[in-house]
């Protein structure tokens, strides 16, 4: 993932005392799409192709989530990890807010931005978000994507260096070196070598991470939100939204399996994997998506005369 070159600028919504921050791509008449970001992730993220795809033909908007990128904080820093987190589900308590909340937050910012109706793209903790909103909201939800995410649970399945690498991001970093060589790691990792740690691009997307939004504790509180969520799978088993999920057959941090096991059960839902992907989007993945969110329709003239 790299980050999105797009001429749209942060914007700013207050929204029911989280302050939001978006940016906003493509016709401001046509369609909604809005972009859900990961466990951390920022609205920067975003494949540039996927953005520019989508806003040929869409209203994109991408949101930072509340306690990521330049959305608000809604605590501080952490001086260790709360006993009683874990990624197969933390204790019930610990978290200052859920993904419910998370899911209404989107849902407030499509009020403030007057967008009634809306398809949705949710990658990782994003997926979640989307497949919540579906729960939440399905008259106004008209299709989404899950991209490398669950299937209607919060509990991760990755292997022991995967959450040692997401727990690094926890606590604060000594210094913006350590901060920066962290998510080169990172990215490395989840992403098997797609984009190199070594690489420009990888530098350049860490800098430009680590430099944009002061992390404050958000990156823990966001995994405290859905490590506590209730499963969801039977409520969104029963909505007949339609939803597409993508996910890699080599994720080292979400086995696909659930993903897979939840489209069957959906009925206008479908599972596509991609062959030796990680936990990561790719061009195959944009291809996807692209597919899968239709075209506008076009109003037809009467002919005349």
């Amino acid at each position: 993932m790299s980050p999105a070159r797009s001429p749209a600028a942060d914007r700013f919504a207050d929204l029911d005392g989280v302050r939001i921050c978006y940016r906003a791509d493509g016709p401001s008449d046509a369609p909604a799409v809005f972009l859900i970001a990961g466990l951390g992730m920022q609205l920067i993220e975003w494949p540039p192709a996927l953005v520019a795809g989508l806003a040929a033909r869409f209203r994109v908007i991408r949101p930072d989530n509340r306690d990521a990128g330049l959305s608000g904080r809604l605590g501080g820093p952490f001086a260790r990890i709360p006993p009683g987190f874990s990624w197969a589900g933390s204790a019930r308590g610990l978290a200052a807010y859920d993904l419910t909340q998370m899911a209404r937050d989107i849902l407030a910012l499509a009020d403030h931005l007057a967008i009634g109706r809306f398809a949705c793209v949710g990658f990782s903790m994003g997926g979640m978000i989307a497949q919540w909103l579906a729960v939440l909201a399905p008259a106004r939800v008209t299709r989404f994507v899950s991209l490398s995410s669950t299937g209607g649970a919060g509990a991760l399945t990755a292997d022991d260096r995967s959450l040692r690498l997401m727990e690094r991001f926890f606590l604060p970093f000594p210094s913006e070196t350590a901060a920066i060589a962290a998510v080169l790691d990172s990215n490395a990792h989840f992403s098997l070598g797609l984009i190199p740690k070594g690489g420009a691009e990888n530098h350049a997307l860490a800098a430009a991470l680590v430099r944009r939004g002061a992390d404050e504790g958000g990156y823990l509180r966001q995994a405290l939100a859905f490590t506590t969520a209730p499963p969801w799978g039977e409520a969104l088993a029963a909505r007949a939204t339609p939803a597409l999920f993508v996910h890699g057959d080599s994720d080292p941090c979400i086995s696909p399996r659930s993903a897979q096991l939840l489209a069957a059960r959906m009925p206008r839902a479908r599972f596509q994997g991609l062959a030796g992907l990680g936990h990561w989007m790719d061009a195959r993945t944009c291809q996807h998506c692209l597919a899968f969110l239709p075209l506008p329709r076009v109003a037809r003239r009467r002919p005349q005369g």
